[in-house]
């Protein structure tokens, strides 16, 4: 087997004219130019421009008015349902919610007849409509997002799921501790007079319209939950109870545990005792012993030291 050798030749060929070097007249460094900072999400400068945001008001009292305005000529109520914290970014968002979408979450009664019909239809609907307003740091402005619609009928029909305003009750209320009879009070309210009393009444209907005689009810039972004042101590605020019912003769016998038990009673000492008769007990009484008279009249002496050794 042969082998070859090999040797390089150089080249013939000339390499070209290169040209003669040149001073360089271009800036060797580069220059950067810094976009301005995003604004932060969430903060006034970004929501400001953001579609999200379709309300803006100069500031709060602003806001108020509108917010009032807008419930009295769509007969709605937009409730504060929750107030979220921002610091620093924003100050505080507040989200209102018609009233008619309803709180609480899913009730557990069950009807026992769904197919029963309501003369009144209920109150909760889950009506979307929302309104979100945004407070922030060092500015007045308010921005809000409202979506205005509702899954119910607005304007006077939907006045009789509204709150009672407090011009109202205060109203019912005063008549009430005047002692006027509920039927009147309603007859009084459904003829307009109590629109009557101030100088801004219309014809446009309101929520008095709609009042009915349970509202009146339901005002008349607070009034008497705030004459109740019980103390403290269990104790003294039960006595005190006993002496009203014993200035109204509507005792009939007590005994503390500490108070020993009546002669032939046969109570354990540690017995509390409280026996009470209204006013429909004693009628129903008298109606029973009318009817059922005995032939051997009760002897009054009798009858009050039994009663006296239970008091």
């Amino acid at each position: 087997m042969s082998t070859g050798r090999f040797r390089l030749v150089p080249s013939t060929l000339s390499d070209p004219p290169r040209p003669p070097p040149t001073a360089n007249t271009t800036p060797s460094y580069i220059t950067f130019q810094a976009s301005p900072a995003a604004p932060t999400p969430g903060s006034f400068a970004h929501d400001e421009v953001c579609p999200k945001y379709n309300h803006r008001w100069n500031n709060w009292a602003h806001f108020e008015a509108w917010l009032a305005q807008e419930q009295q000529e769509d007969c709605v109520e937009l409730r504060l349902t929750n107030t979220y914290l921002g610091m620093p970014v924003f100050e505080r968002g507040l989200r209102y919610r018609c009233s008619r979408a309803g709180t609480g979450g899913v009730k557990e009664y069950t009807k026992r007849h769904p197919e029963w019909e309501r003369k009144i239809p209920p109150k909760r609907t889950g009506c979307p409509c929302t309104l979100l307003v945004k407070q922030y740091p060092g500015v007045s402005t308010i921005l809000g997002n409202y979506f205005k619609e509702h899954n119910h009928s607005i304007g006077s029909e939907n006045l009789r799921f509204m709150r009672i305003p407090n011009e109202t009750r205060e109203y019912i209320a005063g008549l009430v501790r005047l002692r006027v009879a509920s039927d009147h009070i309603l007859q009084m309210l459904h003829r307009g007079a109590y629109e009557n009393d101030r100088p801004s009444a219309t014809s446009t209907p309101s929520r008095a319209d709609f009042i009915q005689l349970r509202d009146i009810r339901r005002i008349e039972k607070e009034i008497e939950a705030e004459k109740v004042r019980l103390h403290p101590d269990d104790g003294l605020s039960t006595l005190r109870w006993v002496e009203s019912l014993r200035a109204k003769g509507h005792l009939l016998g007590f005994k503390s545990k500490t108070d020993p038990p009546p002669a032939g009673s046969n109570l354990d000492r540690d017995v509390f005792t409280l026996m009470v008769q209204t006013e429909p007990d004693m009628a129903s009484a008298r109606l029973i012993s009318g009817h059922h008279e005995s032939n051997e009249p009760s002897d009054p002496k009798r009858v009050a030291a039994e009663t006296d050794d239970l008091i």
